[in-house]
């Protein structure tokens, strides 16, 4: 069964923390939940958008997604045009997907959390 957390809000909204424990959890579970970045949310993983939050730290929390060998992030082409991104702008590997495709990976997935 796959899982994806839609991660939506920016890295200092309380909804984000909470869908990156959620994220976590799954992940301590050998779920392999698969993350997705959009919106404002797409700031959460770049370099210079690190958030504090009761002496932890969201990128190092996203750190472990890879010790868990989750899937890499997702992210839409549009939301890093509009942001005016790179991948080289992500602490992290992702797999930038394009419009037509995005429908499709979607309905892949079994359930989806938005945060």
């Amino acid at each position: 069964m796959t899982i994806a957390i839609i991660q939506t809000h920016s890295e200092h909204d309380e909804q984000t923390w909470l869908g990156q424990d959620m994220l976590l959890a799954l992940a301590s579970h050998d779920l392999n939940p698969q993350l997705i970045l959009s919106g404002a949310g797409v700031l959460q993983g770049c370099y210079g958008h690190d958030a504090q939050r009761q002496q932890r730290s969201l990128h190092k929390r996203y750190g472990l997604l890879e010790l868990f060998e989750c899937p890499n992030p997702w992210i839409l082409r549009s939301d890093l045009e509009r942001f005016q991104l790179t991948v080289e702008d992500f602490i992290f590997a992702v797999d930038v997907i394009e419009p037509q495709d995005w429908e499709q990976r979607l309905a892949a997935v079994n359930k989806v959390l938005v945060y």
